[in-house]
């Protein structure tokens, strides 16, 4: 029986025993239901501790996936690796430099494309990498 059980039985003796044979089977029935509570709550206890153990383990993949994009964007230029005040954690570092791109679907092939904006002042026309169209970026 799990804790539930034995403490509705406890207070079935409680209810409905006489008073003659209540002593020695509640005193019984405290023990059982105590030690099935101790039971459980281990069991609980051991399944926390297994818990903490995927979140720390979850926690140090996240931060390996972190360091990774890092170094991804880093090595495509979406970051500076001289700029020693970027942390990673910052998202109004990385908005402003994500923010100079925009997207363009080129009207002959359907090919979506990212252009850097301030390359392209200046310069109204664009250059599909798809399929090498030329046409004009205001579309």
């Amino acid at each position: 029986m799990n804790s539930k059980e034995r403490i509705a039985y406890l207070r079935g003796l409680l209810d409905f025993l006489p008073r003659e044979e209540k002593e020695s089977k509640i005193y019984s029935a405290i023990a059982e239901a105590l030690e099935s509570l101790a039971l459980e709550l281990n069991e609980q206890t051991k399944v926390l501790e297994r818990q903490s153990e995927d979140y720390d383990s979850l926690a140090e993949e996240m931060d390996e996936l972190h360091e990774a994009v890092y170094n991804l964007e880093e090595s495509i230029g979406l970051v500076d690796s001289d700029d020693e005040d970027y942390d990673g954690d910052d998202m109004d570092e990385l908005g402003s430099v994500t923010e100079s791109y925009i997207s363009m679907t080129c009207p002959s092939c359907a090919y979506s494309f990212y252009y850097k904006y301030e390359e392209s002042k200046g310069n109204d026309r664009l250059v599909c990498p798809s399929c090498g169209e030329e046409f004009n970026r205001t579309l």
